[in-house]
């Protein structure tokens, strides 16, 4: 019977174990330093302003929680409320999220199990239009984008079916290790191409599916710039709190600024901390664990 392989069974060089030290104590640092920075926030979320401005390093006399009610009743912009705020975050990410991890999905499976005229050009084409930064895309984007009308509506979801990109090459390099003979035996069954991914290919690419959606989830909740371009009508808490960041001054309720921070972090970090196993189980450095 196979076993599991043990990492924690290899031998190592005094080289290596020195090198994988060194690397545990940076990402300690780095870890502790996040830590540190999350806590800050609390902290100065449940003072008042006078506090904050006398000592920022200080714990808060009184632990004020009313700041969060106060961060939904303050933290405003363009007539949207925080609560709207929230379900313009909530509809863009699951959205978005849904249809790019699909379109990788499909594209990635085409690419590596099918055989077309021209796909090798194109794959490669894909490829060279991923070292093009994005800002030197933007004005062309931008444009296309107001010229199709999509702007401030939930059409705008459609741009997250372009298919390609970094998700895209870690659906390609599993559906390129996944054994042919599944999708064989569907057709044999009388199951066409449609058929065969959506009920035999893609549920055995669920794990990396689920690892990809959930950091399409992080990436796009987190996003500001994006919605600040696009979606100007309908800001997210992201890109709410960035312009009320912009436009603070003495009079600004600081602590409250800092109870919508906490708040908005809250959804990705309980997100990857819940599922933070599943996607170093399935999305690791330099490629995939099927």
């Amino acid at each position: 019977m196979a076993r599991d392989f043990d990492i924690t069974k290899v031998r190592r060089s005094d080289g290596e174990r020195a090198i994988f030290i060194a690397a545990f104590i940076i990402f300690a640092i780095y870890s502790l330093s996040l830590i540190y920075v999350l806590g800050w926030g609390f902290l100065n979320s449940l003072k008042t302003n006078i506090e904050f401005s006398d000592d920022t390093m200080s714990f808060p006399k009184k632990w004020l929680f009313e700041n969060y009610v106060t961060a939904f009743e303050e933290l405003n912009y363009e007539d949207t409320n925080f609560l709207g705020m929230l379900l313009n975050s909530l509809w863009l990410t699951v959205g978005a999220s849904i249809l790019s991890t699909v379109m990788v999905s499909i594209t990635g499976y085409v690419f590596a199990k099918y055989r077309f005229r021209g796909k090798e050009a194109v794959f490669s084409f894909v490829i060279f239009t991923m070292i093009i930064p994005l800002l030197a895309n933007l004005p062309a984007t931008y444009r296309l984008i107001y010229g199709m009308g999509i702007n401030d509506s939930p059409l705008y979801l459609i741009t997250a079916l372009g298919g390609f990109g970094g998700n895209f090459l870690i659906m390609y390099a599993f559906f390129k290790g996944i054994d042919w003979s599944y999708a064989e035996s569907s057709f044999i069954d009388g199951g066409g191409h449609f058929v065969t991914f959506w009920l035999v290919m893609f549920p055995l690419a669920k794990g990396p599916v689920i690892a990809l959606f959930i950091l399409s989830l992080i990436g796009v909740w987190n996003d500001y710039l994006t919605p600040i371009l696009y979606l100007p009508k309908m800001p997210t808490v992201a890109t709410g709190i960035f312009f009320y960041k912009e436009h603070m001054n003495y009079e600004s309720n600081i602590p409250a600024y800092f109870a919508g921070v906490i708040m908005s972090m809250l959804p990705a970090v309980i997100i990857f901390a819940v599922f933070s196993r599943t996607i170093m189980n399935n999305v690791i450095i330099g490629g995939l664990k099927g």
